[in-house]
């Protein structure tokens, strides 16, 4: 008998301000057209992230076909799109849909005896599953088979939590749920007697069904009035109603507390065009780490299910982009299949020792610091006794050298200090400007942008260019110039470039945070507009380029903590989140972008300086302290040239700037 029907745990809210941003990443197209005919649409199954390859592992399968033919195969995808086939050898039936789980690198699955990044898949024609090495190798075509039902659609994940040890959780179609051990052995936890698709195992911080088996109910036909309820089972075999999103529940997905970067399959079977995968970034789902994703099937839409510390609350959360072709479990067209997180965890810089920089320039403001279109690290800074602007500038081969020198593929040891020999020494910059606040700079159009503030408020800016070649950092007439629209600011300035355009950020009197963007080309100014939902500061902010999107980062005006807004390719905001971690600040916040990774910086309230990195995937390390800290009362300066990071302070004892540098 189903489990009896009773009350939702969860609340029903208004659909939510911040729906999901989707991008594509790759549409399937041709895949089978040598066997089985030119143009045969791609379904996409099975998803799958394996942190080992570093890349999402797809089933595809033919629509037009004999179900008992043995022709779904596996494609591995990079997050730029790349794909082709995996394990080469190996196929599935097509009378399954090819679910697939991966084993984690840490964590019960380990204790019970799997091998990490081991791959399990449904294989079909019912209830087989096979077992694939990491590499693709077939360990296992038929590793263990339920011997009952009509094949593994219902979802396969692994025990994450403990509570059922360790063990790889595998959901038939028609409700039977079996916990199966690293020998192939298995057991039957419960039959639900209905038809389930999607499961999880909720994490230790959703209230009262932590730890639970989280399993999604899609039903029969469009009058299953069981479609779209959610289960939480216990270890005691008790089940609870999460949720019921109403109708046709397809896939469930937590959402990581440190961050990733979501992916979802959709398929169509009357073309080929939306055979494809959608991706949500990172930066949207900072604020919802720890949330449960609901997919539905037949109509596109996706869910958050929530605790609140009380209760639970359910909310539509957006509806992937383009047309749709199915109206229901009779005519259908487009549908929403599984989906999966990547979640890499970020690599943590070596650092080389503090090394000053030469000339004994004294200054009481953060540097700024960006290569030129030579590739050298050109770095400006505010003389404390005149206020003047100086140029500093650090040779071409020098970076290049030190990258030799430091590749982490032939040393283990830090990165060498910059030798003082390589910089070429502080010079006044040409234009003879003075400023009371830290500079900006950055690369924009093979041209070296710089920006002060002057002694009216006013923002300013010139560039360098190639047309002296005798000097790293040549002005061309007219010098310095207002930056267009007027505004005024009490603090200092930043700067990035973000697909393909100069976003200038500044704080306005009121301590309210304002962009103004230089096209392409140079030639036209936005003029200054206000960041979108609010925040306030009381430091300069920080804007930088990842993942396609521009990142505005701040100190909390009262609160101290670091908080990220992101602007997607298509003009989207998400809300104001704070970095995992909880650091804290009384300063400007400075970030870069190198090797793939965001790197972001900040001086601790004990003057300290102290690090947050998100990875490929948008998976943040959590607030680090910098080895041999520096006391300092200044921001901290970051810049990068090519993979190669550098770091600014300015050390309180001797009042000279500091770098170091990492790879």
């Amino acid at each position: 008998m189903p489990p009896p029907r009773s009350k939702s745990f969860s609340a029903t809210l208004a659909p939510t301000d911040y729906p999901y941003n989707f991008t594509e990443i790759v549409s399937f197209k041709g895949d089978f057209d040598e066997t089985v005919r030119p143009g045969e649409v791609v379904n996409p199954k099975g998803i799958a992230y394996h942190r080992g390859l570093d890349r999402l592992l797809v089933s595809l399968s033919p629509f037009n076909i004999d179900l008992g033919s043995r022709s779904q195969i596996l494609n591995s995808i990079s997050r730029d799109g790349a794909r082709g086939r995996f394990s080469p050898g190996y196929q599935m039936y097509r009378a399954v849909e090819s679910k697939i789980a991966v084993v984690p690198d840490s964590g019960p699955p380990l204790a019970a005896g799997f091998t990490p990044g081991e791959i399990f898949l449904g294989r079909g024609p019912l209830t087989e599953i096979s077992r694939l090495s990491a590499t693709g190798e077939v360990l296992n075509d038929v590793w263990v088979n339920l011997n009952e039902g009509t094949g593994i659609w219902g979802g396969l994940c692994f025990d994450t939590e403990g509570e059922f040890g360790g063990r790889l959780i595998a959901v038939e179609s028609n409700g039977k749920i079996y916990l199966v051990n690293a020998d192939g052995s298995f057991e039957l936890l419960v039959d639900m007697v209905l038809r389930l698709e999607g499961v999880t195992v909720a994490p230790s911080t959703f209230g009262r069904f932590s730890k639970n088996i989280i399993v999604g109910c899609e039903g029969y036909g469009d009058n299953d009035p069981h479609g779209g309820e959610i289960f939480a089972i216990d270890k005691d075999l008790e089940i609870g109603m999460l949720a019921n999103i109403g109708y046709a529940a397809e896939h469930l997905e937590f959402i990581p507390p440190m961050g990733g970067t979501y992916y979802q399959n959709q398929l169509a079977f009357d073309r080929e065009r939306e055979n494809r995968i959608l991706c949500v970034s990172s930066s949207q789902l900072l604020t919802r780490g720890g949330r449960l994703i609901v997919v539905n099937e037949m109509t596109g839409e996706l869910w958050e299910v929530a605790t609140n510390g009380s209760g639970y609350t359910q909310q539509p959360v957006g509806s992937v982009p383009g047309r749709w072709s199915t109206s229901g479990f009779y005519v259908q067209g487009t549908e929403l299949e599984a989906g999966c997180f990547a979640v890499k965890q970020p690599r943590l810089p070596q650092w080389s020792a503090w090394e000053a920089l030469p000339g004994s320039f004294i200054t009481d403001r953060a540097p700024a610091a960006a290569p030129n279109f030579k590739g050298e690290l050109v770095v400006f800074g505010t003389d404390q006794s005149n206020r003047e602007l100086f140029i500093n500038t650090l040779g071409a081969g020098a970076v290049l050298n030190e990258a030799i020198l430091s590749d982490p593929d032939t040393s283990n040891r830090p990165p060498d200090p910059v030798d003082p020999g390589d910089w070429d020494g502080w010079q006044p910059e040409p234009g003879g400007v003075s400023t009371e606040y830290a500079p900006a700079c950055t690369l924009h159009n093979n041209r070296l942008y710089a920006f002060t503030v002057g002694s009216d408020g006013g923002i300013n800016h010139k560039y360098y260019t190639t047309e002296d070649e005798q000097s790293p950092a040549t002005f061309m007439d007219p010098g310095w110039e207002p930056v267009p629209g007027g505004m005024l600011t009490g603090t200092g300035v930043n700067c990035a470039n973000v697909n393909g355009r100069l976003v200038v950020c500044v704080l306005s009197n009121d301590k309210k945070i304002f962009l103004n963007e230089l096209a392409p080309g140079g030639r036209y100014w936005s003029g200054w507009y206000r960041v979108p939902g609010g925040g306030s500061t009381n430091v300069t902010p920080s804007v930088v380029s990842f993942q396609d999107e521009l990142y505005v980062l701040i100190k909390g005006l009262s609160s101290n903590r670091i908080l990220l807004k992101a602007r997607s390719v298509d003009g989207n905001w998400t809300p104001w989140s704070e970095l995992p971690g909880n650091g804290r600040t009384d300063a400007a916040v400075t970030s870069v972008a190198a090797g793939g990774q965001l790197y972001v910086f900040i001086k601790g309230t004990d003057r300290r300086q102290y690090l947050n990195v998100a990875s490929e995937t948008g998976t943040w390390s959590g607030w680090q302290a910098l080895p041999d800290a520096k006391l300092s009362d200044i921001p901290v300066t970051s810049a990068a040239t090519g993979d190669r990071l550098y770091v600014f302070s300015r050390s309180n004892q001797d009042q000279q700037l500091y770098v170091r540098t990492a790879v």
